[in-house]
Order: C-alpha cells, then structure tokens, then sequence
C-alpha cells in the first residue's frame, strides 16, 4: 500500500470527519488562471470542481492529485484562447510484471482504457459544463511510475488526452464506444520530461475504477462515493 493510502487509512480511523476536506490547493485559484473567459468559468464552476477534487480525493485514494491540477487550462496545441476543463493525476500502483512488460503503447492504453472515460464523467457531473459553449473541451492527464528493471531512476510516464466538446459529449451521451472515442482524441505522450508527441491509442471498456476496493479503507464519515 502507498504512503498516501496508509494516511488516508490512519485519518479515518483516528480522525474521523476532521479529514472530510480535501487540500483547496489541487484547484488552480481562479485569480491564477490567464485568461478573463479562464477566470470567469473557474468562479462560475468553482462548486463543481471542489466536487471533483472531493470525489478523487476520498473516493478513489490510490489517485494523487498534484497542486493546480485542475482547473480551465489553454491546450498548447491550440490556437486562441481555448479553454479545456483540465485534471491531472498520478497513479499510485504496485508493479505488475505483465504491465511492465508491454511497450509505451501498450501500459498507455490501458491507463487511457481504465481513467480517461471514468474522470470525463466525474468531470461533467454538473451537466451545464459539458453544455457551456465557453468550455472547448476537456483535457485528462494521467501519470505512472515508469519500472525499470536496470535499476535506473525511476521516472514518470504520462498521457496527456484532449478531447473538444462535441467528441466529449458523442462519448458521453453513448454516440461513441471507448475505441471510437480514443480515435477522435488528441494523445501526447510523454517519458519522465522527454516529451514523444502524438501516439495512437487502442482503447476498451474497463470497470476498474467502479469495482476495486482498497483494502480496510473507507471514505470519511459523511462522504457517500458514487
């Protein structure tokens, strides 16, 4: 079990509803944000995504969210000022013998398969993000610990998955299956900073996140995951 699960499991057994809040400073603050259309839709979702932060941070423990990582970010990529709901976020994981062994596509796609669609839909659970033509789309990041077996530096492997609004909503609104959306996706790779530019994706429907349990840990008193 990670650092992070063995504190969260000790606060909830010693502490109780004192840890019910999750750190405010996994939002990007609206001030913080570059653009006056960035700023004006982190106040005007600022409800949802303290949902959002909430939901991951009790509900799914295995899950880091680092500081600023969620919030109206402008995709690189693209041109003007495209505002993306964007979340971050690190696996913590034990190694699997037979994940280490697939090539970056391979571990890549199964991280798309098991997070990307299941954070889309906790991100648009406030339907009238998905509905406000200021969102241009939504951005999921998604980091895992690299396993070396030359005893090397461990490094972190990432996808960052930009998806515009009206390939969010075809997936969400079941228009689209999985495979179909990963295909309509913009996937940037990347190993610790050295950055692999667009990879292709194979995508399938993973019940991971609805199923898996940690071990004798349970959210906070008050906290109801769904």
């Amino acid at each position: 079990m990670s650092n992070r699960l063995v504190v969260a499991a000790l606060a909830v057994a010693l502490a109780g509803s004192a840890f019910a809040a999750p750190p405010e400073s996994h939002l990007l603050p609206p001030d913080q944000h570059s653009s006056e259309k960035a700023r004006g839709l982190a106040r005007r979702y600022a409800d949802a995504l303290r949902e959002l932060n909430t939901g991951i941070y009790h509900c799914l423990p295995w899950l880091v969210v680092p500081n600023n990582s969620i919030g109206f970010f402008k995709p690189k990529h693209l041109a003007n000022d495209a505002r993306y709901l964007s979340l971050r976020v690190y696996v913590e994981q034990d190694a699997s013998p037979q994940f280490t062994a697939l090539e970056f596509e391979g571990r890549a796609s199964a991280m798309y398969s098991r997070y990307v669609g299941e954070m889309l839909r906790r991100m648009t659970r406030d339907a009238s993000i998905l509905a406000d033509a200021d969102v241009d789309g939504f951005t999921v990041i998604i980091g895992w610990l690299k396993r070396t077996t030359q005893g090397g530096q461990p490094v972190h492997e990432t996808i960052a998955v930009f998806a515009d609004r009206a390939t969010a909503a075809d997936f969400l609104g079941g228009r689209a299956k999985i495979a179909d959306f990963a295909g309509r996706t913009v996937v940037l790779g990347y190993d610790g900073q050295q950055a692999l530019g667009p990879v292709r994706l194979k995508a399938w429907e993973d019940n991971f996140v609805s199923n898996f349990q940690v071990a004798n840990y349970q959210p906070a008193p008050g906290v109801t995951c769904h």
